[in-house]
């Protein structure tokens, strides 16, 4: 039963809403310019107002800046590993073929994961090489 009566009672409001949207419009516009002129008189209050949305602005600035300088630092990191990974295949490939082999897609892989790990320690990953592929 209540269900009904509120459901009628939307209903008018609605047939009242259409009929009279004018006012509505005024309504809020009137509240807005109330709001504004009591934002504007009262310049602390919206001098603190803009001074938090400034500092949310700047405070997100700089964690973009910092999001941005650690991308840039693991791109860097990516493309040195690819380069040492490059140079170690060549000179790998070179002695290969001194010898008449060739570097197979699985001794590659090999290649790729120990310069993927020892790219920091050169003498590590000269050790490992030495070792995984009998080079001196």
């Amino acid at each position: 039963m209540a269900w009904i009566k509120a459901k009628l009672i939307a209903k008018k409001a609605w047939l009242w809403a259409k009929k009279f949207w004018w006012v509505i419009i005024a309504t809020l516009l009137f509240v807005c310019a109330g709001l504004l002129g009591a934002l504007t008189r009262n310049g602390a209050l919206l001098a603190g107002v803009l001074d938090m949305l400034d500092a949310k602005r700047d405070a997100h600035d700089q964690e973009i800046e910092t999001l941005t300088r650690i991308h840039d630092t693991e791109v860097a990191e990516k493309n040195a590993r690819l380069k040492e990974h490059l140079k170690r295949k060549a000179e790998i490939e070179e002695e290969f073929k001194k010898r008449g082999q060739t570097l197979d897609k699985q001794k590659e892989a090999e290649l790729k994961r120990l310069v993927d790990e020892g790219y920091n320690n050169p003498e590590k990953l000269a050790k490992d090489l030495a070792e995984a592929f009998g080079l001196k």
